[in-house]
């Protein structure tokens, strides 16, 4: 009984700071809207938790769980030692290992404070973790609500709604800390680039980076290119895409070029010893996956596997079990979508798609889903890790599709 009544009084508690906070950020939201967000991501980051203690053996979402319990205990009796696990344990710890163990204590240790409320219970954490994690969907709402003025509520179906992506960023997981990270960079570097400069902007965006890369510093590597050219093009909106474009052909050439320079020390080796210890692992499915080599004619070669594996598959018909099904379904969803806007998008769609933002979204977004397609051979690791560049593509069909023609084209068809 206890339990539930927590429950409740931290939902509607949670819920009223939510509110209070959107209303100080002047996010146009209407409260019952909020309601349902929140108790929509709960409800999935609860049935996250159920589902992979029932039929995968807790994952790792229970492993930081019952991790956080013993730190809860560190906390109150040894208050420095909770602190000093974030130090490197020996002079020999290779740096590798040291952001995995940076990524690993900081969520549970964040959950190990989570429960000095919630009496060491994961669905009440659930609450918590939420709560901080609709923040970053908030900032990503209050950047881009300008394009969607009038298709409010696709966005927020999109954005809060939709349902793989909020599965995967509801979960008490890396991925919702992750997007928080870059979406506090983003809307700070917006604000200092746009309004009038301030030390706290600045913080902030540097907490952003930093959480970044201790969350997941092959994912910053990624975002770091498309946050540079934003940074270039918050005050020179129409010549986005030429420093963009400019930017990923130098990075490209510049990532083949090391290869040619060297066969050895070159900066494709960390993606291929990453790869090399997702071979290592075993999973229930995996897809076909060449082993990367460090030569130019290898990552050619194996890029249409990386598309297929990460944009196509699973296909429906190769599905194994309801997580899979779940993703063949939404890859279907995302190529649909993108076709119909393909016909039906926005007159301005060009114009659209040359704000700096929409453009780190695009290159963001399809570089790091590539770059997952070449190292995890995975589906159900491939689904959790594209999340959310997945949510950012599909921010970017929305954004030019024109949802009004759409419809009526659909009433004049049924009329004739």
């Amino acid at each position: 009984m206890l339990p539930a009544t927590l429950f409740i009084f931290y939902f509607i508690t949670l819920l009223v700071a939510l509110m209070a906070l959107m209303k100080a950020k002047k996010i146009d939201i209407s409260p019952i809207t909020t309601t349902f967000i929140y108790a929509y991501k709960v409800l999935f980051g609860c049935i996250y938790g159920y589902i992979f203690l029932k039929f995968y053996r807790g994952d790792d979402t229970w492993m930081y769980h019952r991790e956080s319990l013993l730190q809860y205990q560190k906390l109150f009796h040894h208050p420095i030692d909770f602190v000093k696990d974030f130090l490197p344990y020996s002079s020999s710890q290779t740096f590798n290992y040291y952001i995995q163990d940076l990524e690993y204590w900081s969520i549970t240790k964040l959950l190990a404070i989570f429960n000095i409320f919630s009496r060491g219970n994961y669905y009440i954490n659930v609450l918590f973790f939420d709560f901080i994690a609709m923040i970053g969907l908030l900032l990503i709402y209050k950047l881009i609500y300008s394009f969607f003025t009038n298709k409010k509520w696709l966005l927020i179906f999109v954005l809060f709604f939709l349902p793989v992506t909020t599965f995967w960023l509801s979960g008490i997981r890396t991925e919702a800390l992750l997007l928080l990270s870059m979406s506090v960079a983003l809307y700070y570097s917006h604000k200092w680039f746009n309004q009038r400069k301030k030390v706290s902007y600045l913080i902030y965006i540097m907490l952003g980076l930093i959480g970044c890369f201790i969350l997941r510093a092959q994912s910053l590597l990624v975002f770091v290119p498309a946050f540079f050219c934003l940074t270039l093009c918050w005050k020179k909106e129409n010549r986005s895409i030429y420093y963009f474009a400019s930017v990923y052909i130098i990075c490209i050439c510049f990532f083949l070029g090391s290869i040619l320079i060297s066969s050895e020390n070159n900066l494709s080796i960390p993606v291929i010893k990453r790869q090399q210890e997702f071979f290592k692992l075993h999973g229930n499915t995996s897809f076909n996956l060449d082993s990367l080599q460090p030569s130019i004619n290898s990552f050619i070669k194996i890029l249409p596997q990386s598309f297929s594996n990460t944009f196509l598959r699973p296909f429906v018909w190769e599905a194994k079990g309801a997580l899979q099904i779940f993703s063949a379904l939404d890859i279907i969803l995302f190529w649909i979508l993108l076709f119909i806007a393909l016909f039906f998008h926005e007159k301005k769609w060009k114009q659209i798609l040359n704000s700096p933002l929409l453009l780190l979204f695009i290159f963001y977004g399809i570089s790091q889903i590539i770059l997952i397609g070449y190292v995890v051979p995975f589906p159900g690791a491939i689904v959790r890790y594209k999340a959310i560049p997945e949510l950012f593509l599909f921010l970017i069909i929305i954004s030019v599709f024109d949802f009004e023609h759409f419809l009526s084209s659909i009433k004049k068809s049924n009329k004739s």
